[in-house]
């Protein structure tokens, strides 16, 4: 398995487990567990959420377009 897909695999173990947390949130599934460890509001977290899901798609698109990387 070359570094590539490593990568890969990471950040899209990254993008659904973002874009899972904050799909809960929105269907409302009891988050206060997760924003008290956090401890951030709602809104802030929606935010991180929303920020991690776009940053791993940035990231997924320019190691799968890259071509310094077999």
């Amino acid at each position: 398995m070359t570094s590539k897909m490593i990568a890969l695999k990471v950040l899209d173990l990254v993008f659904i487990g973002a874009t899972t947390l904050i799909l809960l949130g929105i269907a409302g599934f009891p988050m206060e567990w997760l924003l008290t460890l956090a401890e951030t509001s709602l809104r802030e977290f929606q935010w991180f959420g929303l920020f991690l899901v776009f940053a791993s798609l940035w990231l997924i698109h320019a190691i799968a377009t890259s071509d310094s990387a077999p």
